[in-house]
């Protein structure tokens, strides 16, 4: 089922516009020229066009999928926990400019919090999730600790080994006390049932539009300057004052409860935590996620999230049907599914990393400025034409 840029300033800086384009401060012309002054210069400015195409892209799918059916809604259920998980590891590696390699095992932890938790008799879903974000948060802090010390590969190889790490603890753990997993009950809130259909669906897009506003308003802080300020330079940003070790372990840590509840999104929708289910390979899936709809941006890590969670399903319905009709045979792909879709979410990886570091998003806004420039120059030859 597993299937990471400070905004461009516009053109012209306001200072810089006629008096005529101004808008006019005094008492009489009110605010409503201000604020629509603002908004025209916010929906103009380079990447904004793009950004919001793509959100009402994104909404208008959402809603599609609300009332398409329930295989449908089941794959949207999916790309927004991994959209959750996309979000979480973004924070990090796109935020901060932490390289790391332990999304799956952060996933593992939140799963099996929530599963140990119910086996405790912890039955309230918003108490166990919270119990799964703390959890995730200290071990957060904890793998962080490495980090204050190593840079680039060292500190990459240090996130592999929380990866095995986790994935050797809770195989253990499984085999001795849960040999067919850790069973989670249907998720429900008071006498509200939210464990399948759209009731699931909308409440996976509640807790996916609360993560992502918490954490714009996060990077909106002194809190968001600090990771920028991170991963421009660490000596830079220390020689500024920003405190490197505190501002580190905080993107560790956020980074760590983002993905645990993930994790614990997952174990409720499958019905069970299992090791097998967080391997290397998701964590693979989960950082091709975020570098191939936009290491820099919390939309590019949805844009990730969605098309890594939609390309399975598409190769196996879609694709497997044409190649049929066409008398190609496709039982090689069927029969080897989950390896042959890592090695294609690995290739993705590459390709992206090698001919578009800034993803499907990077892809998009030079796709705009070639189109501002296109309309630039029309407007320029209509102009001497006169």
């Amino acid at each position: 089922m597993s299937p990471a840029q400070v905004p461009e300033i516009a053109d012209a800086p306001v200072d810089a516009r006629s008096s005529s384009d101004a808008p006019d401060p005094s008492p009489q012309s009110g605010g409503t020229g201000g604020r629509t002054g603002r908004l025209k210069d916010a929906l103009t400015r380079p990447g904004a066009p793009t950004h919001l195409a793509v959100t009402l892209l994104l909404v208008a799918a959402a809603l599609w999928a609300a009332g398409a059916g329930p295989y449908i809604n089941l794959i949207a259920q999916s790309c927004a926990i991994f959209a959750i998980a996309s979000i979480g590891q973004s924070i990090l590696v796109g935020g901060a400019g932490q390289i790391a390699l332990s999304g799956g095992a952060f996933m593992a932890i939140g799963a099996f919090t929530a599963g140990i938790m119910v086996s405790w008799g912890v039955e309230s879903f918003p108490v166990v999730l919270l119990g799964c974000t703390l959890v995730g948060w200290t071990v957060g802090v904890v793998s962080g600790l490495p980090g204050l010390r190593f840079k680039g590969l060292y500190l990459l190889l240090s996130s592999l080994a929380l990866q095995f790490i986790v994935t050797s603890l809770t195989r253990q753990y499984q085999a001795e006390y849960h040999p067919a997993g850790l069973v989670l009950p249907p998720l429900e809130i008071g006498s509200w049932d939210l464990s399948y259909g759209t009731n699931l669906y909308w409440t996976l897009i509640v807790i996916l539009l609360v993560i992502y506003a918490a954490t714009a308003l996060v990077e909106r802080t002194g809190i968001g300057l600090a990771w920028r300020a991170l991963k421009e330079s660490e000596v830079a940003a220390a020689m500024s004052g920003v405190d490197v070790v505190r501002w580190k372990l905080y993107a560790f840590a956020a980074s760590g409860a983002v993905t645990a509840i993930a994790g614990c999104l997952f174990a409720y929708w499958v019905g069970r935590a299992d090791y097998e289910s967080y391997t290397l390979t998701l964590t693979i899936t989960l950082v091709t996620m975020i570098f191939i709809g936009g290491v820099s941006s919390r939309l590019g890590a949805i844009i990730g999230a969605v098309v890594i969670s939609v390309l399975p399903y598409f190769l196996q319905n879609q694709v497997s049907v044409w190649m049929q009709n066409a008398g190609i045979n496709f039982d090689w792909y069927l029969s080897n599914v989950n390896t042959v879709n890592a090695g294609l979410f690995s290739l993705l990886f590459l390709l992206v990393i090698l001919f578009e570091p800034d993803g499907i998003e990077g892809i998009l806004r030079k796709l705009e400025s070639r189109i501002r420039a296109l309309v630039s120059l029309v407007g320029k030859k209509k102009a001497a034409a006169r």
